[in-house]
């Protein structure tokens, strides 16, 4: 995945960070280390690049749980428990239309 934080002014990631977090926590899914606190920013970027670079949303969902796995991002379901692959969908899903939004967003800008 590319680094996500470069497309982005560090006032800009912290507030599309926030986001991300709240559109996930709304859909039952919050993104939580294995601690429970709050994943961190750089991998709630990483998951929002990811789903703004996979148009399906499988692949989404695999690119997060595999980026998840290796330990380029760190995000669970609860107390030291792994994500699922639903979890993974839900996230995506949660996150799909901040991403189009964007996506709109940019492109109406280069009109």
């Amino acid at each position: 995945m590319s680094d996500p934080t470069t497309m982005h002014g560090a006032h800009e990631s912290r507030h599309l960070a926030a986001l991300a977090r709240e559109l996930t926590y709304a859909a039952g899914v919050p993104l939580r280390d294995r601690y429970g606190f709050a994943a961190s920013e750089e991998s709630v970027l990483r998951i929002v690049a990811a789903v703004a670079a996979h148009p399906d949303d499988e692949d989404a969902a695999d690119v997060i749980g595999s980026a998840n796995f290796v330990g380029e991002i760190e995000i669970a379901e609860g107390y030291d428990t792994p994500t699922s692959e639903e979890y993974e969908r839900r996230i995506v899903a949660a996150l799909r239309p901040l991403v189009e939004q964007r996506r709109d967003a940019a492109v109406r800008g280069l009109r």
